[in-house]
């Protein structure tokens, strides 16, 4: 058998270190050479200690260095379960204050007097929260959202807050920018809509117009119900926006959420607007304009369909109405080039979006009332081009009062 610390048949013993070579070693030597031992595994034991001090103050201080720096993915000694994401600190506060107001119009798409008079107007519906984020940083993150195609994750990364946060805010916010869009998108009474109609005349010298009309795409991701009916003609998923404006490019009417492939007609006809056209204010025989995708009737003019054959009363009469008709493209393209993220929506959510895209109208009109205006957008179709993709869709649905009346304009232009 061997024991612990001997050989075999010798009494084991916990500080035998004795060695057989020597048998005739006194025990003073014995003493001195076990003592010597000792003084060793000591002093190697003081040197580990030594060692793993050293370790952990190194550690200690990579651990401080990481704390200071915002490029830490983690915390190196997390004390709660919950994964801490650094983010961007001082951006809503410090960064926005020292802005000069061109580039805090280039970002947030409003001037900054523009942007203190919505928040008087909406900052009532923003306060008393659960968790307390001030109404001026509701309010430009909404509007940074709606002006970029960034995600949530970014933007809550560049304000300090969380995606979720990010999310409550823009539906919160975009609720209270809602609220105001029947006493800013509204139909215009009778001293107003005599300018209307006078400003329109001396566009181009067509009489009579109220208003233009005309339906642009919001590009979406598809939904989950009945994908395909949204998709358009140019085969991309999409919602309906119709939207009539004055000369100034102000809505007075905006309807939005009929599915993309629904054809300009129809989307009137299922709209507000379409099936009250005759009950409507329209003074001293006035009336919109529109392409040749609408139906013509004495409220609502379109042009005279190119067969090759037109007189030239009928030309001249077709070039007066597109060119006073180039106020309402003018107008989305204002809308798209402000509030870019209407020409890409990724949310599942479509009531949502149509929330969305009424609070960007009220806001672009909010805009025009203030003279906050200079958003044009290059990248909208040219009149010739909306024209040219608007005539597909020719509905023959033509009214004796509006061949009447069309003809009756016509003859002397």
């Amino acid at each position: 058998m061997v024991s612990s610390a001997g050989y075999p048949d010798e009494p084991g013993d916990g500080l035998n270190l004795q060695s057989r070579t020597s048998p005739k070693m006194s025990q003073a030597a014995r003493r001195n050479l076990i003592s010597a031992m000792i003084a060793l595994v000591n002093e190697v034991f003081d040197s580990d200690d030594e060692s793993t001090d050293s370790e952990n103050e190194l550690h200690q201080d990579e651990e401080e260095l990481n704390e200071q720096s915002i490029l830490t993915t983690r915390a190196s000694t997390p004390t709660t379960s919950r994964r801490i994401v650094p983010k961007i600190a001082g951006y809503a506060g410090t960064v926005i204050e020292r802005m000069a107001d061109c580039d805090f119009k280039t970002h947030f798409r409003l001037n900054r007097s523009t942007f203190d008079l919505l928040l008087g107007k909406i900052n009532v519906n923003l306060e008393n929260q659960a968790r307390p984020t001030s109404p001026d940083k509701m309010l430009l993150i909404t509007l940074w959202t709606l002006a970029t195609p960034e995600c949530y994750r970014s933007v809550g990364c560049r304000f300090g807050v969380s995606k979720s946060t990010v999310c409550r805010i823009i539906r919160r916010t975009i609720d209270a920018i809602f609220e105001l869009a029947s006493t800013t998108i509204k139909w215009p009474g009778a001293n107003e809509a005599q300018y209307i109609i006078s400003a329109n005349s001396s566009t181009a010298g067509f009489p009579g117009v109220l208003g233009a009309i005309d339906v642009t795409h919001i590009p979406i991701t598809a939904p989950q119900h009945s994908p395909e009916t949204y998709i358009n003609r140019k085969g991309f998923h999409s919602l309906q926006l119709q939207v009539v404006c004055q000369h100034n490019l102000k809505f007075i009417d905006c309807y939005v959420g009929q599915p993309g492939s629904m054809d300009d007609a129809r989307v009137f006809w299922f709209s507000e607007i379409g099936t009250d056209l005759q009950t409507l204010f329209f003074p001293e025989d006035s009336h919109l304009i529109g392409d040749a995708a609408y139906p013509l009737s004495d409220r609502l003019l379109t042009p005279y369909r190119d067969t090759g054959n037109l007189t030239e009363c009928q030309v001249r009469y077709n070039f007066k109405l597109s060119s006073t008709r180039m106020s309402v493209e003018r107008a989305i393209g204002q809308l798209k080039s402000r509030f870019r993220r209407l020409k890409s929506f990724d949310s599942p959510d479509l009531a949502f979006i149509c929330k969305s895209v009424i609070a960007a109208c009220t806001l672009h009109n909010f805009c025009i009332d203030e003279n906050d205006l200079h958003f044009e957008d290059s990248e909208e179709l040219s009149s010739a081009e909306a024209t040219t993709i608007n005539s597909e869709n020719i509905v023959s649905n033509f009214t004796a009062a509006g061949r009447t009346k069309r003809d009756h304009i016509a003859r002397p232009l």
